[in-house]
């Protein structure tokens, strides 16, 4: 495990948590354990552990099982593979202690998972209906309500989903978006990334983005033909902090965290990120992005703030 989390002490927290991530994604089936990845991210253990809860949400024990049971849901949806055969693709040693696990953690076998899948009510959020809301006071999904207008998005489109993360060359991309500012810097518009559906796992090939600039009037652009009005509506937003390289951890703890306690619920439309920095590598107290999921208000007694 240890040459998979490289020059750790060279990165930022949020680069190294995604890196350790990147570790136990490539390898869910091993013996993972708190004291050999905070070796490998070279880090005490104790405040190895702090670190990953703050990034993620939850504890490196929490989020190894929550992966390991979302897999096993969608191998068991995606699949005719065996049970036995999928419990030891996911780390479990026998039929039995995934057919426990996953029971405590879905509320029904394996088996009748295969069968009638879940019902809306008990999934989590979409894309990821399988990666269910935690249950914890300490996982903040503070956010702000924001009634969004119509836009124009105009964009370029980038494929799959790898370690987590849509985009491998933040380099290449970051020039992207330096061609195309320099050619709208005398109009308003935010550079960003829309999502018609996020991915469905840390890796998924068949995950689309769209990146580029939201406008507020459809405008010709010589940098894409390419664009598409993203309907407004009521928007959570949460704030995304650092280098954009930690961005899916982000998403991963608001998407952990649930809605039930905002009082919200989720609302069919594209998803998008508006980015704040030029700096790809921003510093970790840097507000350098917002992140757009679309919502309904079920009551007015949750925590998310004011709507603006």
């Amino acid at each position: 495990m240890r040459d998979k989390i490289k020059n750790a002490k060279t990165q930022s927290m949020a680069e190294r948590m995604s890196e350790v991530c990147r570790a136990i994604e490539s390898d869910l089936a091993a013996p993972l354990r708190t004291a050999t990845l905070a070796r490998d991210a070279g880090m005490a253990q104790h405040h190895f552990q702090r670190q990953f809860a703050r990034v993620t949400g939850e504890t490196v024990a929490g989020y190894i099982k929550s992966r390991r049971l979302e897999r096993a849901a969608l191998a068991l949806q995606e699949t005719k593979a065996r049970v036995i055969d999928i419990a030891l693709d996911v780390g479990f040693q026998t039929h039995a202690a995934l057919t426990r696990a996953f029971t405590a953690h879905f509320g029904c076998t394996p088996h009748a998972f295969r069968m009638h899948g879940l019902t809306e009510e008990r999934q989590g959020l979409p894309p990821r209906p399988f990666l269910l809301p935690l249950s914890s006071r300490a996982l903040n999904a503070q956010c702000d309500l924001v009634d969004v207008p119509d836009q124009w998005l105009c964009y370029r489109t980038s494929k799959g989903v790898r370690n987590g993360r849509y985009f491998g060359d933040l380099a290449a991309i970051n020039h992207c978006f330096q061609e195309l500012w320099t050619e709208i810097d005398e109009r308003a518009g935010e550079m960003a990334t829309a999502f018609p559906e996020g991915p469905r796992g840390f890796d998924d090939p068949s995950a689309t983005a769209h990146y580029g600039v939201l406008l507020s009037q459809d405008k010709p652009l010589d940098w894409s033909t390419d664009r598409r009005l993203l309907p407004g509506g009521l928007f959570a937003v949460f704030p995304h902090f650092g280098p954009y390289a930690g961005l899916h951890l982000t998403w991963h703890r608001f998407v952990r965290a649930g809605f039930d306690q905002l009082g919200l619920s989720f609302r069919k439309a594209w998803m998008y990120e508006t980015y704040l920095s030029a700096n790809p590598n921003a510093p970790e107290t840097e507000l350098s992005a917002l992140i757009y999921f679309p919502v309904t208000q079920k009551s007015t007694n949750g925590k998310a703030g004011t709507l603006i």
